[in-house]
């Protein structure tokens, strides 16, 4: 929040109005070197400790992921996984475009969903999230820009209808994928992260968040109902 929420100057003008006996401790899922580079400067001498790479996803978030090989295939997957029976649920597209296209789908098809991507106004963000919140609006699709800093107790499935990639490239953004499925499984509550996967360059991508993570993310279904269902009983 201090690197891209503006919160940097703020923190600095706090800083000087604490005593020098004061006690500070920083916390984050991740640490760009910005980020750093600003502790160093307001803690001297600071204790460091970091997790390592494997242990930085939870255990109580399951990781799966859908392979499709069609666009067809892909909302379809979707569709499917939108009837499981969660608290709340966030889909996360890569562009607003995306976004846009599944939520109108969605709708045409039946489905209620609310849509929150950087297009809209400080305000209509806050009353999108208080909806979602109270229960509303039971699935929020959106873009990076919900990836960090929300926090609601009752989403426990998270699904990233696109795999985040770092910008001007095609290589895996691991530390946005890291955010995004930490916006479930909170406070030691099991989650469930599904990823779908259209194509071998989508698998290259899962490929190499499962390097980075240590971990193995596992094949799912979407067509055995029973496999679908299984999500829901925790």
């Amino acid at each position: 929040m201090i690197a891209t929420q503006g919160h940097q100057d703020q923190s600095v003008r706090i800083h000087k109005q604490l005593p020098q006996t004061c006690q500070m401790m920083l916390f984050s899922a991740t640490y760009v070197d910005e980020v750093v580079t600003f502790a160093e400067a307001i803690i001297k001498n600071p204790v460091i400790l970091r997790l390592k790479r494997e242990e930085e996803t939870l255990t109580n978030i399951r990781q799966m992921y859908v392979e499709c090989y069609s666009q067809e295939e892909k909302y379809q997957a979707i569709a499917n996984i939108y009837t499981i029976p969660v608290g709340s649920a966030m889909f996360f597209c890569h562009t607003k475009h995306n976004a846009n296209w599944l939520a109108t789908r969605l709708k045409k098809d039946g489905h209620q969903v609310a849509l929150l991507t950087g297009d809209l106004t400080p305000d209509e963000r806050v009353r999108i999230l208080i909806r979602f919140r109270e229960g509303t609006e039971r699935v929020l699709i959106c873009t990076n820009v919900l990836a960090r800093g929300i926090d609601v107790d009752t989403v426990n499935l998270v699904v990233n209808y696109d795999l985040p990639v770092l910008h001007g490239s095609f290589r895996a953004d691991c530390e946005t994928y890291l955010h995004r499925i930490g916006r479930t499984g909170r406070f030691g509550k099991t989650g469930n992260a599904i990823n779908i996967v259209d194509g071998q360059d989508d698998l290259r991508l899962l490929r190499e968040i499962e390097d980075h993570f240590n971990i193995k993310i596992i094949k799912l279904d979407y067509n055995n109902i029973d496999e679908i269902e299984k999500l829901s009983e925790d």
